[in-house]
């Protein structure tokens, strides 16, 4: 079967065409793909047997559970339309809030499938020191954006706790911009740093800070690009939004999530409201009751910017134990509309055994039906 790879700009490098067969997909055709979100343009695919999509056509719509599903960066997609993979095996339409089964042989064969396609979708997660050899500094080497497929090229210039880089050229800078919206900003994003004929999940924020620059690159400074485990120049600990964005970048964000305290889901929960990361959001809520869950959605829509103001309020020990855990945070949010408002969230998590990992019930108010209106 043929592979493909798409983008948004066809400007990925030859490492990559090594590894898939760069063709464009027949646009009548039934697709497998990996994407880290729905709406990522970052797609590895191939070809399906067109009888998937005849059985999921023809099936009968099982009742959907009532509370968030979970589900996978899966997809089957063809003109008829798009289905999404669940944890245990049915396909989502999500338009329809339909789930479907196929007959058993099939989903070994796509789920096959689809896990050698994971392996070249998402970067390895490598340790900073480890990393740090590979990209040397005065090194140069590629940066791909996980949701839009994006792709510059960068130079390591400094950087002992992670790597400061820069934007070889102006088409490098440009291309960087248009990920950012054609702006700057601190908000990190998940990435695929290429060197050679090494892939590595890794994260960057879009800031230019400090100094050290390319003559006539158009970028004033450097960003930064953090690696598993790496740290901030300030801090001797890794910072929790790099890594959330490195484990994205890994295609091993759900494990991440699942070995999260809920105190370390708290935080990730702010994190992925402030970076509009939705299925970071929908992952923590799984379970949640579908009509609190379309509440806090909503809440999401509102947000501008969002901050904890208060510290970690517990440590993990904290709820060894106990299937249940509740906890206080206080934020500060920036809504669309123009208002600003601190709030005390009341985060309720649960788990159905020991060994489950926790999960987001209820944030409250936000998730109670006579949430407050936002300011402005």
């Amino acid at each position: 079967m043929r592979s493909y790879r798409l983008s948004i700009k066809a400007n990925m490098l030859m490492a990559l065409a090594l590894l898939f067969c760069t063709a464009a997909a027949n646009p009548d055709s039934v697709r497998l793909e990996i994407r880290a979100s729905p709406k990522a343009t970052l797609v590895t695919g191939t070809e399906a047997p067109s009888a998937a999509m005849d059985k999921l056509e023809a099936a009968e719509p099982l009742n959907p559970p009532l509370v968030t599903p979970s589900l996978t960066d899966v997809y089957l997609t063809s003109p008829a339309g798009t289905y999404r993979l669940d944890a245990n095996g049915f396909w989502w339409d999500e338009s329809l809030s339909h789930r479907l089964k196929l007959p058993r042989s099939l989903s070994r064969r796509l789920s096959k499938q689809s896990r050698a396609m994971r392996k070249h979708h998402y970067g390895e997660l490598m340790a900073w020191e480890d990393a740090k050899r590979i990209i040397p500094r005065k090194s140069t080497f590629a940066i791909t954006d996980v949701e839009t497929g994006l792709t510059f090229r960068v130079q390591n210039r400094a950087g002992s706790d992670h790597a400061d880089v820069q934007p070889l050229t102006k088409e490098d800078t440009r291309i960087m911009s248009l990920i950012y919206d054609q702006g700057w900003s601190w908000r990190r994003k998940a990435i695929i740093v290429t060197a050679g004929d090494r892939r590595i999940a890794a994260s960057m924020n879009g800031k230019p800070h400090g100094g050290d620059g390319i003559p006539g690159n158009g970028f004033s400074g450097h960003f930064c690009v953090h690696f598993l485990g790496s740290s901030t120049h300030r801090s001797e600990h890794p910072d929790p939004i790099h890594q959330l964005m490195v484990h994205k970048a890994a295609g091993k964000l759900r494990s991440y999530l699942d070995e999260s305290s809920p105190d370390r889901l708290a935080q990730s929960l702010i994190i992925a409201l402030d970076h509009r990361e939705t299925e970071t959001i929908r992952m923590i809520a799984e379970g949640m009751d579908a009509r609190r869950f379309a509440l806090l959605a909503a809440q999401a829509q509102k947000l501008s910017a969002i901050r904890l103001s208060d510290p970690s309020s517990t440590e993990p020990e904290a709820s060894s134990g106990l299937l249940a855990y509740e906890m206080d945070r206080r934020v500060s949010a920036i809504y669309l509309r123009g208002g600003r408002r601190n709030d005390k969230l009341h985060m309720i998590f649960t788990r159905p055994s020991l060994e489950a990992p926790w999960r987001l019930l209820e944030v409250n108010p936000w998730t109670r039906d006579e949430v407050e209106a936002d300011p402005g």
